[in-house]
C-alpha cells in the first residue's frame, strides 16, 4: 500500500479529450504523473482507468517518480 491519493481528470479541449493522473494531496498540474490526449471521451476514460490500475499494481513506480 502506498500513501498516494491518486485521481484522474478527463476533460475536453477544443478538438480533443485530455486525461491525466495525479496525487490529489500533492497536485502538480504542470507535471502530472501521467497524461494523454484522445479523440473520444471513452478513449480518455479507458486510458485513465488503465493507468490507475497499472499504478495500483506497481506502487514502486510511484516511488520512482517522486525521486
Amino acid at each position: 500500500m502506498n500513501d498516494n491519493h491518486l485521481h484522474a481528470r478527463v476533460f475536453r479541449t477544443l478538438h480533443e479529450w485530455y486525461a491525466d493522473v495525479d496525487d490529489q494531496l500533492n497536485p502538480q498540474p504542470d507535471n502530472p504523473l501521467w497524461w494523454g490526449s484522445y479523440t473520444s471521451q471513452k478513449a480518455a476514460l479507458d486510458a485513465a482507468c488503465a493507468r490507475l490500475a497499472a499504478l495500483h499494481r506497481e506502487p514502486t513506480y510511484l516511488a520512482d517518480q517522486a525521486s
